[in-house]
């Protein structure tokens, strides 16, 4: 049975991971494309948009290790399955962060051991696995852009789609999972996210499927989106992070055929064409703002930065008593709920999940006329400097602080949330 410092363990241990953006990986790429392509070609089908013209990222070429402490995973899974709306049939980010406490191997004898699945995680249900691996693959995703490519928020596209007023057109029945923004909205990444416990191979076919899922975002004012695809790939001795980059821009077909009918511009990059710049920026901001409330339980606010007809039909789901709770921590304080669980080992876990106060009151918005929503969407406060500081290489930053009584590990990310398990045994 899990003791406390089997938790600790589970929580606050390093791990290391390799980050990989090579030439073979976009070789191995495009060798899928090509046989996509000829299964297109002999059933006389035209291919489907692909990003071809790929490219490496150099920052991660040769291959980058990074070390990674479960908590901050656990927290990135939180904050990118957690939806911008109540819908109780989605995925709750407590749900997600509870589940995963024990799926890594505790790499007894090693220091900073890979990233490995546990025995248990790797024996679970088929079904429960793929979801592992997706959940494991989008908060992977969530670490990356955060740390590596300076964002602080992120929209589910598929939300953002259903929401009518999303000023942005889309012409292709697939798309890309997740749009990763910093706060000024003039860096803009439209992210696939892949996860699997298989093979190389089949790592290799998920990123190629994300080829055909990412688009390129055409701003009126020129802007350019990057668009990127991140694999996940969690083998039996390590982890390894695939990333791609596909351009923008339109791509002529790398392939060679014998009939001229496919010769043509069939292989090309989808393209979402925005019909206005700020508009899609104000909407992006109040579905990514939500979709932060409701990682801290402020569900009634989180539903204030929706369109008035999303309100309407989704306030019937929002537990508008739910209770909230302030925490001081010496990096700022948070505004959040915290929930109580008791294992079946004696031991009571509690679980927070914040958001830094002055940020969380920068987002109130009044209810107001649909016509004046641009007027919400506006460039919330910067934290204090003082809470910028404590990230330095990293935009999660951990800390532990243990007590005869009970156990405190905390993780703080970048973008102003927090998540804290509390021990008790």
């Amino acid at each position: 049975m899990p003791t406390v410092q089997e938790y600790l363990n589970a929580l606050f241990r390093n791990y290391s991971i390799e980050v990989i953006s090579s030439d073979d990986l976009l070789d191995g790429v495009r060798w899928k494309q090509h046989l996509r392509v000829q299964d297109f070609i002999r059933q006389r089908k035209a291919p489907i948009p692909m990003k071809v013209q790929m490219s490496k990222i150099q920052m991660f070429d040769p291959c980058l290790p990074i070390e990674i402490r479960p908590i901050s995973l656990l927290h990135a899974i939180g904050r990118i399955t957690t939806p911008a709306v109540p819908n109780l049939a989605d995925i709750s980010s407590t749900w997600a962060i509870i589940r995963y406490i024990w799926a890594f191997d505790k790499g007894d004898g090693y220091r900073n051991p890979p990233l490995i699945l546990s025995n248990t995680a790797r024996e679970i249900d088929f079904h429960q696995k793929t979801l592992l691996s997706d959940e494991v693959g989008m908060g992977m995703a969530f670490y990356l852009m955060t740390n590596f490519f300076g964002t602080n928020e992120v929209v589910n596209v598929s939300e953002a789609i259903k929401d009518q007023s999303w000023s942005v057109f889309q012409h292709y029945s697939a798309s890309p999972d997740f749009i990763f923004f910093n706060e000024s909205f003039k860096q803009v990444y439209v992210v696939e996210c892949k996860g699997n416990q298989t093979s190389y191979d089949t790592m290799l076919n998920q990123v190629r499927r994300g080829t055909e899922q990412v688009p390129s975002i055409i701003f009126q004012d020129g802007r350019q989106s990057v668009s990127i695809v991140i694999g996940t790939c969690m083998l039996q001795n390590s982890t390894k992070i695939y990333v791609i980059d596909p351009p923008n821009g339109d791509n002529e077909s790398q392939f060679e055929y014998s009939d001229d009918f496919w010769k043509d511009d069939r292989i090309f990059q989808a393209k979402w064409p925005v019909d206005d710049d700020e508009e899609f920026a104000m909407d992006s901001r109040l579905l990514g703002r939500a979709k932060m409330l409701n990682f801290a339980g402020i569900e009634s606010e989180a539903l204030a930065q929706l369109p008035l007809d999303v309100q309407n039909y989704w306030k019937r789901f929002a537990r508008t008593q739910i209770k909230t709770e302030r925490l001081q921590t010496e990096v700022g304080r948070y505004v959040g709920v915290r929930e109580i669980f008791s294992t079946i080992e004696g031991l009571r876990l509690e679980l927070f999940r914040g958001i830094l106060e002055e940020l969380q009151e920068s987002f109130f918005v009044p209810q107001v006329d649909q016509t004046q929503r641009i007027k919400r969407g506006k460039e919330p406060i910067v934290p204090a400097e003082s809470y910028v500081n404590q990230f330095q290489e990293t935009s999660f930053f951990t800390k532990i602080d243990e007590s005869p009584n009970e156990t405190n590990v905390w993780s703080f990310c970048r973008d102003g949330t927090v998540l804290q398990f509390t021990i008790r045994g």
